[in-house]
């Protein structure tokens, strides 16, 4: 029974771990699209993570705008345990260029 439970904690973290990278490629798409923003990719990233079936808790998104015209979305959180006092981690991290519109020049 043991053995069980420990393979469907292992599913549940690899299904996390899934979720949060999608979670932060979204954020990070919308991010970095023209019009978007810090603000846009968080609320992205966090639409990802409230879905239904998400099986990640206590997420933590953070944008940030690095030089040279580059934006780094990160999602942290934890997997759904069913074992007690089991806490497994899951983090997806994100870096892209910031698209703009330039004219002629």
């Amino acid at each position: 029974m043991l053995l069980l439970l420990v393979a469907v904690q292992v599913a549940l973290w690899a299904h996390a771990a899934q979720v949060a990278q999608l979670a932060a490629s979204e954020g990070d798409r919308v991010a970095r699209s023209f019009g978007g923003g810090p603000a846009a990719g968080t609320v992205a990233a966090r639409a990802v993570l409230g879905a239904p079936g998400s099986d990640v808790t206590g997420a933590r998104i953070g944008v940030t705008l690095l030089p040279g015209d580059t934006e780094q979305l990160r999602v942290r959180g934890a997997a759904v345990s069913i074992l007690p006092g089991l806490a497994l981690g899951v983090s997806a991290t994100v870096v892209g260029p910031v698209q703009e519109f330039r004219g002629s020049e």
